[in-house]
């Protein structure tokens, strides 16, 4: 393969991976609304439980034991245990527009995932094939986002060091801080984290006695905050590939034409003149 069609593959995965990610934003969207009119009807049904069991009196124990309910009522641990974010039902069917909504955002996410890693591929294949040393090739690349902890840290450092060297940088500034690369995982880290934090919350509300009773609004804001945070993360990595791929295309041709010059220091030549060995300063 070409350079030029090198270019044209890494230019191709970066369109797809720019669709995936507005079409994951679209979705995502469409399910945070979705959520938030669940979380009304969810308000609107515990107001009718509540105006119900209104009438009883209870005394000692049992009124302890009614306010701990009525709290729990409220409180997200039964919201999400229960799976009433994808319907405001009580029987969720693969019709309910929640149901299609949460499906197409799971195809969506994992549609725009293996774009990714095929374009992070690509994209580091191209400046190793064209002669520029790295510390990422594209194996390592790869296992960089797939290897559970690693991806926590060495995606930055694999992305940044692409943007450096596809620019043209020299590989001692092949780690120089970049904005808009720093930008794109402060958005994907700080959301991973505030999801993971929800998702053992919930874990723990479901399998076992400790119930971390929290208001329902307020779950709801805090795991969409972490969503809105991971698709602004999706939309910054797919700017970054358009980016990324117009700098290869306009400094490729020339560093693999001049890979040799650039990366290979001269080596000292040794003269030997009358029998004695003389070292060029």
């Amino acid at each position: 393969m070409n350079t030029e069609a090198k270019l044209r593959s890494l230019r191709t995965s970066s369109l797809v991976v720019t669709i995936f990610a507005a079409l994951l934003l679209a979705v995502g969207v469409a399910q945070l609304g979705l959520g938030a009119m669940a979380v009304s009807e969810e308000y609107d049904r515990i107001e009718e439980l509540e105006q119900l069991t209104r009438q009883s009196t209870y005394y000692g124990y049992q009124a302890q034991q009614a306010a701990v309910q009525a709290e729990y009522n409220r409180s997200g641990s039964r919201f999400f245990a229960e799976g009433r974010f994808l319907s405001g039902s009580d029987e969720l069917t693969w019709s309910d527009p929640s149901a299609i909504a949460f499906l197409a955002l799971v195809a969506a996410a994992l549609g725009f995932f293996i774009a990714a890693m095929i374009w992070v591929w690509r994209a580091h294949a191209n400046i190793i094939e064209a002669g520029v040393r790295a510390k990422y090739t594209p194996g390592k690349a790869l296992a960089a986002y797939l290897l559970p902890v690693a991806n926590l840290i060495f995606p930055f450092e694999a992305m940044r060091e692409l943007h450096n060297r596809s620019h043209g940088e020299p590989e001692d500034f092949a780690h120089s801080s970049v904005e808009d690369v720093t930008a794109w995982w402060t958005a994907v880290i700080v959301g991973l984290l505030i999801f993971s934090a929800m998702i053992v919350k919930m874990t723990l509300d479901a399998g076992t006695n400790l119930i971390l009773m929290t208001p329902l609004w307020m779950e709801f804001a805090i795991l969409a905050f972490a969503i809105v945070l991971l698709l602004v993360g999706a939309l910054l990595f797919a700017g970054l590939t358009r980016r990324i791929a117009a700098a290869q295309a306009e400094f490729l041709p020339e560093i693999a034409a001049n890979a040799d010059q650039l990366e290979e220091p001269a080596r000292q030549s040794v003269r030997i003149l009358g029998g004695e060995a003389t070292e060029p300063y």
